[in-house]
């Protein structure tokens, strides 16, 4: 009788009737496992075609493209710095958020100052919203006073020279204006960080990559932690599937918790040199302060504000009429 088995058998008698149930379940846990990890489509959130090719690019330069394993937080930041690095002319920022199996990539383009035509007359205007606190000017009238708030593309140094209430001349205004401007800037930061030490130990071997899982052919010697250098041999576009000359270096990591007060320090130091990467070298900072840390998708997330001493000059062209 059922009611007769117990213990060890009656859970042996329930795995032989379920075994083709419990078989499925574990294809389809490991099925979703697998495809949760995979890139089903990437977003570039900008109209300007010539930045999206160039993200694009960066992107499948980096294997970080449709069909293929979601990166670490590490190399999704790593790719973003070195965009950023190697394209300071092009992007003021970029983000680059996971939402599931997508990747949405936020830009900011940099804008280029076209004022050096002298055939130009112009109008010296607010690059961004700011509390003046210099002027300085060689030619046209100053409109503005030190301490007056200005937005973005306001006049401060106008090109057309008043006289009784009247334009009397239009010149190309010249001259540098400094002003106290804010920044909010974002961090995000994992639960763990590492510090990795090279010992100068390695050895050479030749891999078989497939997808991002790697198979050592030869000398199968293991470092309990190790990083690689690659030089293919052979390689297919399609298929993710490559062969490969590897040198195995032996690094050392030692993985720490942060505590609070190591977060807030590491989330204000890099909040501090994500922005100057941004700041012309005249720039000064002013005020840091913390404004949130929380928690969001296992993540920690540190805003931190910043008040900025800097040049907020920028040039606006005037249109004569009758021109």
């Amino acid at each position: 009788s059922l009611y007769k088995i117990g213990g060890l058998n009656y859970y042996k008698y329930l795995l032989k009737k379920y075994k083709f149930f419990l078989f499925s379940v574990a294809i389809s846990l490991i099925m979703i496992l697998f495809f949760s990890n995979i890139i089903f489509d990437i977003k570039i959130m900008s109209d300007n075609k010539e930045l999206i090719k160039i993200i694009k690019n960066e992107l499948d330069n980096s294997n970080l493209k449709k069909y293929r394993f979601i990166k670490s937080f590490k190399e999704k930041e790593e790719i973003k710095n070195r965009i950023l690095k190697e394209h300071k002319d092009k992007f003021e920022w970029i983000e680059i958020d996971r939402i599931g199996t997508k990747y949405y990539v936020r830009i900011l383009e940099r804008k280029k100052n076209t004022y050096n035509q002298d055939n130009y007359v112009q109008n010296v205007v607010a690059k961004k919203n700011a509390i003046i606190t210099e002027i300085k000017s060689s030619k046209g009238e100053i409109i503005k006073k030190i301490n007056d708030y200005v937005n973005k593309g306001d006049i401060i140094i106008s090109g057309k020279v008043m006289k009784n209430d009247e334009v009397k001349n239009i010149v190309k205004a010249e001259g540098t204006v400094y002003g106290e401007t804010w920044y909010n800037v974002r961090v995000e930061l994992p639960y763990t960080y590492y510090e990795k030490k090279y010992t100068g130990n390695y050895y050479d071997t030749i891999t078989l990559s497939i997808f991002n899982k790697r198979i050592k052919l030869f000398n199968k010697k293991e470092y309990q932690s190790e990083e690689y250098v690659n030089k293919s041999i052979l390689s297919n576009t399609i298929i993710p599937i490559s062969l490969n000359k590897t040198r195995v270096l032996e690094v050392n990591n030692a993985v720490t918790l942060y505590t609070y007060d190591m977060i807030l320090q590491k989330g204000m130091s890099i909040a501090k040199e994500k922005l100057e990467s941004n700041l012309d070298s005249s720039a000064k900072i002013l005020l840091q302060k913390k404004l949130k840390l929380y928690e969001e998708n296992n993540i920690i997330v540190i805003e931190v504000f910043f008040k900025v001493y800097e040049n907020i000059t920028d040039y606006e062209n005037i249109q004569e009429e009758g021109g």
